[in-house]
């Protein structure tokens, strides 16, 4: 008597016999890759934070969610008034928009406010709507530099040579990068992420100029 043959299927058998069996293990492991490299992209930044906080004498402000911690921000002082390095987002969805921003805290706020851009598209498109910029008698300053202020007169002419020549200094290209006066914070931002040592650095690099401004911003708030 003849025996029975006997047939094993193997998964790899399934497979050539529905290649769809496949498409689940597949989506699992993308997932399960993604999710490793997001936990490490985001232990050697909290690592690399700390490291600056220390070096720098700065607190850092950390916020854990579904397991991912991540800094949002790092705090202390310069020169007696606080400073903060921040990221943060704006917008919705696909127009949602990454930001990374140094801030210094004026002592006293007097009502200056103002905001300085690159001259380029964004400037051309804000003076097609009405925005007016100032001008400070400097032809390669004025080229190069949008500027709006709710106190021309006065902000022009606090808009010495050394500041003129640290925003000369800065190079063209940063996304969105401005300086600005809101409410007494003095603010650098730019279109980036703070994950890298290169952002901290140019971000460490604005202080100074910064600091200049919120001068400007005091010396305004004594003239009241």
């Amino acid at each position: 008597m003849a025996g029975r043959a006997t047939v094993c299927l193997t998964p790899g058998m399934f497979a050539a016999l529905n290649p769809a069996l496949l498409v689940l293990p597949g989506l699992l492991a993308l997932v399960g890759l993604f999710i490793w490299a997001a936990r490490r992209h985001a232990r050697q930044t909290r690592e690399l934070l700390h490291g600056f906080a220390q070096r720098a004498g700065l607190r850092l402000q950390e916020e854990t969610v579904l397991g991912f911690s991540s800094v949002q921000c790092l705090e202390g002082e310069q020169a007696g008034r606080a400073i903060r390095y921040r990221t943060y987002k704006t917008g919705t969805g696909k127009s949602r928009t990454t930001w990374v921003a140094v801030d210094v805290r004026a002592r006293t706020a007097g009502g200056l406010q103002f905001e300085l851009t690159r001259q380029g598209f964004g400037s051309k498109l804000m003076e097609i709507f009405g925005v007016k910029e100032i001008q400070v008698g400097d032809p390669t300053f004025d080229a190069a530099w949008f500027v709006r202020t709710n106190q021309p007169e006065f902000f022009a002419a606090a808009l010495v040579p050394s500041i003129r020549a640290r925003l000369m200094a800065e190079p063209v290209g940063r996304w969105g990068a401005c300086y600005k006066l809101e409410q007494g914070l003095v603010q650098y931002v730019e279109q980036e992420r703070l994950d890298s040592a290169e952002v901290i650095a140019r971000l460490e690099r604005q202080l100074p100029l910064l600091q200049e401004l919120a001068d400007v911003a005091e010396v305004f708030a004594g003239t009241k």
